[in-house]
């Protein structure tokens, strides 16, 4: 299966995007399914095994980013229908593909709503939906308040994309948030993760979020439902360290070096929520999850769920 490896390494390969966002590597391995199930034999007797790998490798690749993890689980639910692997792949990849397309549009319209005219936004970390609904909202802004997001910088492609809109951008230093926090109507981020009661994001986000609640600023976070993880599958997710050469490349002996990306954030009632399908609170997130089928693969690794 030639079609097999390549699809496998270019599955891998994204795994070194460390600026894209996490719907944008998860389109593009959609798109590498769409590609592989084209090639494939509905017979093919070595096609479960096939899936299983590409579900691995899937999951690998990012394995903080949930709608990735999701994707690896549509795959691996396909690996285990007997005698339907690749028509339940295809269906799959194309109903994912669909529900991202449309994601971003309907979250962007809900939050052009929330924002008031002439709204000053805070917002912090590279989100492919975050930028889409900015964009949505351009005319009812007076201005965007963005962060580095040292150590990747992401802050300052989210501010020449920004600007090639018109829209004003401000860029300052991570530090001066919460400084910048008093010129700021509200805050919006993005999510690379929602579980039962906490979201995945940068790290730093906590701390955003509860200077947000003492200067009563509302505080959006905007997540489709590619990005919810039932409990087994969030128990497969890994919130690693980035290389430490990212902020020191040869750091002295004796020091040493932490470059922590992720962290979780308590998933607050206070918080507004906004998904493709509207605002939810805690209790609807809980209850989607609850319904969301998850492959035998991932029932059974013995992990705890947060």
């Amino acid at each position: 299966m030639d079609r097999l490896q390549k699809t496998l390494a270019a599955l891998r390969a994204l795994g070194d995007d460390h600026q894209s966002g996490a719907s944008e590597i998860a389109d593009r391995a959609a798109m590498l399914l769409e590609d592989f199930c084209r090639t494939q034999r509905p017979r093919d007797p070595r096609l479960p095994y096939a899936l299983s790998a590409l579900a691995e490798a899937a999951l690998e690749a990012h394995p903080a980013m949930a709608p990735l993890l999701n994707l690896a689980n549509h795959i691996q639910l396909a690996a285990e229908a007997d005698g339907r692997a690749l028509p339940r792949l295809r269906g799959a990849v194309a109903d994912f593909r669909r529900q991202r397309r449309e994601a971003a549009p309907a979250i962007a319209r809900q939050f052009a709503r929330h924002v008031r005219r002439g709204a000053a936004v805070l917002t912090y970390s590279y989100s492919s939906t975050v930028l889409a609904a900015l964009a949505a909202a351009r005319t009812r802004l007076a201005r965007v308040i963005v962060s580095e997001g040292r150590p990747g910088c992401e802050g300052r492609v989210v501010a020449e994309r920004l600007a090639s809109l018109r829209i004003p951008v401000t860029l300052v230093i991570d530090a001066a948030l919460p400084e910048q926090l008093k010129a700021a109507d509200c805050v919006v981020v993005g999510a690379d993760a929602v579980l039962a009661n906490t979201y995945v994001n940068k790290i730093g986000t906590r701390l955003l979020q509860e200077q947000a609640r003492a200067r009563r600023k509302p505080f959006l976070v905007l997540a489709d439902t590619s990005k919810f993880l039932p409990a087994p599958l969030a128990a497969w997710q890994r919130l690693e360290d980035q290389p430490a050469r990212e902020l020191w490349r040869e750091a002295p002996a004796r020091v040493q070096v932490l470059n922590p990306v992720f962290e979780l954030i308590p998933l607050d009632p206070r918080v507004t929520l906004l998904t493709e399908r509207g605002r939810w609170t805690p209790s609807q997130v809980r209850a989607y999850l609850r319904r969301q089928p998850v492959a035998r693969r991932w029932q059974t690794n013995g992990k705890s769920p947060r």
